[in-house]
């Protein structure tokens, strides 16, 4: 789709090399390549991919920069990231496991916020916004895919807390409720996307993640999974239309698949707040969670960057993490870099929100703009090929805000803080604010162009 055709002629794209080289590492990050094939290992793909990547940007920056300053919304979540890492830094010199601290920081810290980077760099344009998501949406796909088969042919699947919990295929989506973290990421892109994807195979091709998804939320067992399953629902339930409506047919759709559902998962859900069958996984929490507020209690300033585990076994003589991601931050990084991330998080919500509103205020314009007797045809394709990027945009806005929410609910059970997921989050806010600044802008172009006057 080239600029000549859209409405705005502003949309900056970055050369074909580079855009490919990025949906490469995008598919390559997230199916692991490095632990599928010892070549691949070897060589370390990812980071060779990463290393391109950054040299790419980096050059690019100096012949398309940002401007980040003109954009509040992006410039608050920014202001956060570096914040974050400020608190982890200051952290290190004193973390009571320093070693680890500092491996931890380079490998899952700078490594991930590279993503961040990739993807305002490089997306600026609903064209690009819509390749990242197939690549995305893809590489999760085949991830769970793998893992489904492994639920049919028995392969991935044995017993675990008294149940049969389906496992993934590589070692970093090995454990279920990793497995189904992975797969809640997956739920709200598709859901929220699908419905704005006008060829009827793309609509096929797109059920392809969900159903694979929600086969291994469910052989999972994960009760973090179900939780954040239910939680997106609530979410997605709030954006639609017709509330009773959709709250009518949920009802009769849950009481309809409730009897299907194999026995154990059934109890495995019904034990989140009740006795389990078999196992003491919920008791162990319990001690942790304890364990991690007596920490904090003692060192509300944080313990530094991974260091829980070895406070504790100082303390306790016991070494399992915190589990969860809010006791997680404040025991590593203080009540200082709770607050940070916390904000974190609502910048990044509240600029998903803002571009939703004011999406959904340009797409109201185009109707309008439609609906006027003096449109020409080649005028009219083009405000239908506009309306189209925004209904799209919105989609994703929708999506990123159920993503987010899906990641605070796992957060409860696990621990994130230095997982990739934050780091997609915030460079997907980032590079929304800045594409649909721009689709405003050329609206606006055109509103003058024709002496009119519309939202932007």
């Amino acid at each position: 789709m080239a600029p000549s055709k859209r409405i705005s002629s502003g949309y900056w794209e970055p050369p074909l090399a580079v855009t490919l080289t990025f949906l490469i590492f995008v598919v390559a990050r997230y199916m692991q390549w490095g632990a599928r094939r010892d070549i691949l290992a070897t060589i370390r793909i990812e980071f060779v991919l990463g290393l391109v990547l950054t040299v790419a940007c980096a050059f690019l920056l100096t012949t398309a920069p940002l401007h980040l300053d003109r954009f509040r919304a992006a410039k608050r979540v920014m202001i956060a990231i570096a914040m974050l890492f400020f608190a982890m830094i200051i952290h290190i010199p004193f973390a009571a496991d320093k070693d680890l601290a500092q491996t931890i920081f380079v490998d899952r810290v700078i490594k991930f916020a590279m993503l961040t980077f990739f993807i305002i760099v490089l997306i600026r344009s609903p064209k690009t916004m819509r390749w990242f998501m197939a690549a995305f949406l893809f590489a999760c796909f085949y991830v769970t895919q793998e893992a489904a088969r492994g639920a049919l042919n028995g392969g991935l699947i044995w017993e675990n807390q008294g149940i049969m919990r389906l496992h993934g295929a590589v070692p970093i989506y090995r454990h279920p409720n990793s497995l189904a973290g992975v797969a809640m990421g997956v739920v709200p892109f598709v859901v929220f996307l699908l419905p704005v994807v006008k060829r009827w195979w793309l609509k096929l091709a797109m059920l392809a993640p969900l159903g694979t998804a929600s086969i291994c939320i469910l052989y999972s067992g994960s009760r973090t999974g179900y939780l954040a399953f239910l939680a997106f629902l609530i979410f997605w339930w709030s954006w639609s239309r017709n509330k009773l409506k959709w709250f009518i047919l949920a009802v009769g759709l849950g009481v309809a698949i409730m009897p299907l559902l194999p026995d154990q998962y059934v109890e495995r859900f019904r034990s989140i707040g009740g006795q389990e069958a078999e196992g003491n996984s919920k008791k162990a929490r319990i001690q942790i969670l304890e364990d991690a507020w007596s920490v904090f209690s003692r060192y509300p300033a944080g313990v530094g960057v991974a260091s829980f585990p070895a406070v504790r076994e100082e303390m306790f003589g016991r070494t399992q993490d915190t589990h969860n991601l809010y006791l997680e931050v404040a025991t590593n990084l203080g009540v200082q870099g709770f607050v940070v991330f916390m904000l974190l998080i609502w910048f990044m919500y509240s600029s998903l929100l803002g571009d939703e509103r004011r999406l959904r205020r340009l797409g109201v314009g185009l109707h309008v703009a439609l609906r006027a007797p003096t449109v020409s045809p080649r005028e009219e394709a083009l405000l239908r090929t506009a309306l189209e990027d925004i209904e799209m945009l919105r989609a994703v806005c929708r999506a990123g805000m159920g993503f987010i929410v899906v990641r605070l609910v796992l957060g409860m059970f696990g621990m994130d803080l230095y997982e990739v997921y934050w780091w997609f989050a915030a460079g997907l806010s980032i590079a929304l604010a800045l594409v649909v600044h721009q689709t405003a802008r050329g609206l606006q172009t055109r509103n003058q162009r024709l002496g009119r006057h519309g939202p932007a």
